[in-house]
């Protein structure tokens, strides 16, 4: 069963926090994609780099910023393969972002779609393209409902024609915030919380990777999503190096 991290953030770590990342992540990662569980991550930019692109009759609207604006954002996500979430769990625990920050852990409401293109893109191998996510954010006080059928199924179709054009890297639409558990490990001890990382009310629905030309690329693209109609399409580059 696929599983989607997202790693939760309230500001930049201290040096000392950092090395110990930096020293142990590795290790992690070895024994990880030794027992087959972790297929690929990245970090995000900053979350200033981002920009929120709505569509409304027909009209793009764009703004500069996250479409949440809270001290906490989304710094990151890995995809991991684990029977069940108690393996996910256990997964998370182990990896030392989850001593310093905190992990969101969900569910794919069906099997993700990852291109060829996907191994490259967790190795950092972008080529002369750069890679975007395009979140879809839902919930807050003017939320629209959601999906049903036949939107999910533009929104396969949507896919369908990215990967077609070899612009679509990996992506999927999440179980929702009920299912999603938050992870921590402080001094040792793995402290778990039902629901996201976030306590604003947002929450990521959808999730894709598309690679891209420049910003203004993944901004079209980004209006083009079905959802885009209905809510926010927050699109934020990945850290470079």
């Amino acid at each position: 069963m696929k599983y989607l991290n997202f790693v939760g953030s309230d500001g930049p770590l201290a040096p000392k926090d950092v090395a110990v990342m930096q020293r142990e992540f590795p290790r992690w990662a070895e024994e990880m994609d030794g027992r087959g569980v972790r297929l690929l991550g990245r970090p995000l930019d900053l979350p200033q780099t981002a920009t929120t692109v709505r569509v409304h009759d027909g009209q793009m609207l764009v703004t500069d910023g996250p479409f949440v604006e809270a001290k906490e954002f989304i710094a990151g996500f890995g995809l991991f393969d684990c029977t069940d979430l108690d393996e996910a769990i256990e997964v998370a625990a182990k990896g030392p972002v989850s001593w310093f920050k905190a992990i969101e852990i969900r569910s794919f409401a069906g099997e993700p779609r990852l291109s060829e293109k996907a191994s490259a893109f967790g190795r950092g191998e972008d080529g002369d393209a750069s890679p975007y996510a395009l979140a879809v954010w839902m919930g807050g006080t003017q939320s629209a409902p959601s999906p049903g059928q036949a939107v999910m199924r533009e929104i396969e179709a949507w896919r369908q024609d990215l990967a077609a054009r070899g612009l679509h890297i990996l992506g999927g639409t999440l179980d929702g915030a009920d299912t999603a558990t938050t992870l921590r490990v402080r001094d040792g001890r793995t402290l778990l919380a039902d629901g996201t990382f976030l306590k604003t009310g947002e929450f990521i629905a959808d999730l894709d990777v598309v690679s891209c030309a420049d910003r203004q690329h993944a901004i079209r693209l980004a209006a083009t999503h079905p959802l885009a109609r209905y809510h926010a399409i927050e699109v934020h580059p990945f850290e470079n190096g």
